[in-house]
């Protein structure tokens, strides 16, 4: 497989989820956007921020969702920075987060973190959350409600964030991040 195919698959596979990152990002700016007008004479609160435990469960999720086995140093690093961001800029996300830690933490019976990764992977199969649709006859059971949160708000967050950071774009093949300077002799010289 060449480097063009393997791009233009990531590509095509990210464009379905494109239009809802937009939608989500603009509902987001919209909501900041009335929150900084409605408060600007109120003093802002104090936000509370994700626990250790929450954001290496957290950080064990998306290892799962991403790579499908453990991250590389400046991957975790970059997949951290926006989650602790998210949660930091955005009340509503940082309930999603802790409701999907919760969620992972009730399932695997203790802190989803201390799960080896094969255990992991087989507990997300098992109970369908990397699903983005299960069929209609299973969306019954206790936790559907909250397996559904986690599956629309919380999975493609960590997905968009992986892959939108410089980690991510190592990982199809480039060496800088679009809008940092790269090598400066690769401009200067001609490619043949």
């Amino acid at each position: 497989m060449t480097r063009r195919v393997l791009l233009q698959g990531l590509v095509v596979s990210f464009w379905g989820g494109a239009a809802e990152a937009a939608q989500r990002l603009i509902a987001r700016l919209r909501r900041a956007g009335g929150a900084l007008v409605h408060g600007a004479s109120e003093p802002t609160p104090e936000t509370s921020t994700l626990s250790a435990g929450e954001l290496e469960s957290l950080l064990a999720f998306g290892e799962v969702l991403v790579e499908g086995a453990a991250l590389s140093a400046l991957g975790r690093s970059c997949l951290a920075e926006h989650i602790e961001e998210s949660a930091r800029h955005g009340p509503e996300q940082l309930a999603q987060y802790r409701r999907a830690v919760r969620l992972l933490d009730r399932l695997a019976g203790k802190a989803f973190s201390s799960l080896e990764i094969t255990d992991r992977v087989q507990l997300l199969s098992r109970h369908r959350l990397a699903a983005r649709a299960v069929p209609p006859g299973e969306d019954r059971e206790p936790l559907a409600g909250e397996a559904r949160a986690v599956r629309t708000e919380v999975i493609p967050d960590l997905i968009e964030g992986y892959w939108s950071s410089p980690a991510g774009w190592a990982a199809v093949g480039y060496e800088a991040f679009p809008g940092r300077c790269g090598d400066l002799t690769r401009y200067t010289r001609s490619e043949a």
